[in-house]
């Protein structure tokens, strides 16, 4: 498991009981899946797996925390107008509720992992984990040779195609990385710009890997989701995060030299981009915390 004092993993998950659904049919999933690579271009993280659903997805990434809010915010903006394009419907996903959780273990990300891949076996789909063709799970402990694998028939470096097809394939501008890969269905192949070899040296082994696939992992994530409003940051570190914020925003060197609308702005930040809980955000500030209930 990697270790950084400014990054680490999260699981970020949609809210599938809020929406009827997100992907209706092939051609959906395929860009949904490209949107991953635009995300990725456009925000410093990596995506470690995932799982597009029908009416919800997920997500493991690793960076920072602000990097990462980054990364789901775009994807669901970038999913909403598809779904205007397409579909004719306006703000489809507006207020979407969206978990995010830092993971904290070695063991907490192997049951991450494994949950996000037994997605599909769960919500009742007639596919194996390694079956289903919308998430990371199909690339697991398999050969990579392209011409074995049936989801990249007609595979293509995105290079070998004109501006004007990459922009029809990606719905973007954005220039991606020369071999990136494309199959015949004008799907970015996601070994492209996820990292399978890194999940694989997590589990080890097939053997291990299937071991934790057969694990019934469904309640302790979901506990998991319901502690994430404890801190992510300990109070150490998260005042001298305080103390810059003011520097940079204010020229000043503490939080006692401002007044209460300045506070309420640098909880604003602690609240939105360090997931900081109310009752922390209160000690850095200096704040009671039933005074930055609705403010935050």
């Amino acid at each position: 498991m990697k270790h950084d004092l400014e990054k680490g993993y999260f699981h970020i998950c949609t809210d599938g009981k809020s929406i009827p659904w997100m992907f209706q049919d092939d051609e959906d999933f395929i860009k949904g899946i490209n949107r991953i690579g635009i995300c990725i271009m456009k925000t410093a993280v990596a995506v470690e797996a995932f799982v597009l659903m029908d009416n919800h997805l997920h997500f493991l990434l690793w960076g920072k925390m602000p990097d990462c809010k980054k990364f789901i915010n775009l994807y669901k903006r970038l999913t909403g107008i598809w779904i205007l394009k397409k579909y004719g419907i306006g703000n489809y996903l507006h207020g979407l509720p969206t978990e995010i959780i830092r993971l904290e273990s070695e063991e907490s990300l192997l049951n991450t992992i494994a949950y996000i891949d037994r997605n599909p076996l769960i919500a009742g789909y007639r596919y194996m984990p390694g079956e289903y063709p919308w998430g990371s799970s199909r690339y697991m402990f398999r050969d990579t040779d392209y011409g074995d694998d049936k989801g990249m028939v007609g595979v293509r470096t995105i290079s070998s195609f004109t501006r004007r097809e990459q922009k029809s394939i990606l719905n973007s501008n954005i220039i991606v990385p020369s071999d990136w890969k494309v199959n015949e269905a004008g799907m970015l192949d996601p070994r492209s710009f996820i990292d399978i070899s890194g999940q694989e040296a997590y589990f080890r082994s097939p053997m291990r890997y299937s071991f934790f696939l057969a694990k019934k992992l469904e309640g302790t994530v979901e506990l998991e989701f319901k502690e994430s409003q404890k801190t992510f940051i300990p109070d150490k570190e998260l005042r001298l995060i305080v103390n810059q914020l003011v520097k940079n925003h204010y020229g000043v060197y503490g939080i006692r030299e401002l007044g209460v609308n300045e506070r309420l702005y640098i909880a604003r930040k602690l609240r939105y981009n360090y997931a900081s809980t109310l009752k922390q955000i209160s000690r850095m500030v200096l704040l009671d915390k039933a005074a930055l209930e609705g403010f935050i």
